[in-house]
């Protein structure tokens, strides 16, 4: 996530105990996220009315997605009584993300023991025993070094640590996979390490202190998967400095970017950024050929949101608004072929798809929507105005869905196209997602084919249906 120069201004959900103290207590941390600290009015945006013309092609595949696309963070785990919270368990179940990356600043010390200096496996154990009911892909990461290890005053890991942090990082390896059996692939062994480290003019010392921690983890397990390096923000320079020092031990890459820092941005300042995450993940795409060429390296996009300083007052992110905001990030990370992307985060008060209560939030319906709905294979979508976006998708079963997303404030009159199907239902099922909540409801295929379909200010459309032409009953999830 971009932060200001001063690494000590920089926080968000991910970084918020390296600001208030990698050590601070539990309580004090959920009671600060479990409130809104601040509010900011937006600049208004247009709620000009207007209409588009939308063309799917269903015989032209423009990438995959997977259940990867639409996976999240959590950090639940570091503290079991919250992981096993069986409202809590009920809800990543009905949500049945596929990906989740393990991420807290203050894991390293959380999960030790500052008396032993190691690893406390019972603590370990207890978090991986309470949590993920749906059983998902794991992603690891662990964000630093512990307090006990030598360092600066800016954080920098002091040289004669080196093979300490690399025996640690191994040691976590050694208890998760061999003692506890969990299997975890892919483990990330430093955590936004990039800013503070090019600020001091050592960013060569960070790439040796990865290369030691990887060869010594892969020790441990040789099926692992290993990436980084974990930035801060899509900056091509510090990642080509990455893969220059580091290509044998770069498994997959990853990065964080959030949208904006200004909660008082307008709305249509934050849809109008969503295409940079295509984007970005081309242009790194780019450069994983470039300094990678032999081999496959996925991407992975590790933390996105709205607003990376959570201190701001931005709150769209739990409203409708910041569902079809994520709607169409996952449009266009899914069109660019983005390998694993995990937002920020599954639970907290100002970013989670789950508030502190366990309520879901809306955009929660939108990742449900991705995992059940749009896991398949992307076909080719275009549309006239930047405002409205179209994600077709063709799963493996047979099904079809589209998506519509309309990111303006005000109502979008669509006409719709698409390449004649072999078959095709009378009704499509069809759901909205828009400031009066989500509904289910049918379409006459003949009425979308002959007249505009309208869609509320800020609202997502998906429709459902069969390539043999048969009807599409309604689900009957809550999430749809």
């Amino acid at each position: 996530m971009r932060r200001r120069a001063m690494l000590k201004l920089a926080v968000s959900g991910g970084v918020l105990t390296q600001v208030l103290g990698t050590s601070c207590d539990r309580q004090i941390f959920d009671n600060l996220m479990g409130e809104n600290p601040g509010s900011s009015t937006p600049r208004p945006s247009s709620t000009k009315p207007i209409t588009a013309r939308v063309r799917v092609d269903w015989t032209t595949a423009v990438a995959q997605t997977t259940p990867f696309t639409f996976g999240s963070n959590d950090y639940e785990i570091t503290k079991p009584e919250a992981a096993a919270d069986p409202v809590y368990q009920r809800r990543l179940a009905e949500l049945g993300i596929g990906l989740i990356r393990i991420h807290f600043a203050g894991l390293s010390d959380r999960w030790t023991n500052p008396s032993t200096k190691t690893w406390d496996e019972a603590k370990i154990k207890a978090g991986y025993d309470a949590s993920y009911p749906q059983r998902p892909t794991i992603i690891q990461n662990i964000p630093g070094w512990p307090q006990w290890m030598a360092q600066n005053q800016d954080g920098l890991l002091d040289p004669s640590e080196y093979d300490n942090y690399a025996a640690f990082c191994a040691q976590l390896v050694e208890i998760i996979n061999r003692r506890q059996q969990r299997k975890v692939v892919y483990w990330e062994p430093i955590n936004e390490q990039d800013v503070r480290y090019e600020k001091a003019g050592k960013l060569d010392e960070l790439w040796k202190i990865y290369n030691k921690a990887a060869t010594a983890m892969k020790r441990q397990d040789s099926q692992i998967k290993v990436g980084g390096p974990v930035q801060t923000w899509d900056e091509p320079r510090r990642l080509t400095a990455f893969l220059k020092a580091c290509e044998p031990h770069v498994d997959f890459i990853s990065w964080h970017r959030y949208g904006s820092s200004d909660a008082s941005a307008s709305t249509d300042t934050l849809m109008s950024y969503t295409p940079n995450y295509r984007n970005q993940v081309q242009e790194f795409r780019k450069l994983a050929k470039q300094y990678i060429p032999n081999r496959s390296v996925p991407l992975l996009l590790g933390e996105y949101n709205m607003n990376y300083d959570w201190r701001s007052g931005e709150n769209r992110q739990n409203t409708y608004i910041g569902a079809v905001w994520f709607a169409s990030v996952h449009k266009n990370l899914a069109d660019a072929g983005i390998d694993m992307a995990t937002s920020w985060h599954l639970k907290d008060g100002v970013y989670g798809l789950i508030d502190p209560q366990n309520n879901l939030r809306p955009a929660a319906t939108v990742f449900a929507w991705g995992v059940k709905y749009l896991t398949g294979t992307v076909m080719q979508a275009e549309s006239n105005h930047s405002f409205v976006e179209a994600m077709p998708v063709l799963q493996k079963d047979g099904m079809r869905s589209l998506l519509l997303i309309n990111k303006s404030a005000g109502v979008a009159t669509l006409n719709v196209q698409a390449t004649q199907m072999a078959a095709k239902p009378d009704k499509l099922q069809m759901f909205s997602l828009d400031a009066k909540g989500v509904t289910s409801s049918s379409l006459d295929t003949a009425t979308l084919e002959q007249k505009p379909l309208t869609l509320n200010p800020y609202s997502l459309v998906l429709l459902r249906f069969s390539a043999n032409g048969s009807s599409v009953n309604s689900s009957n999830n809550r999430l749809t």
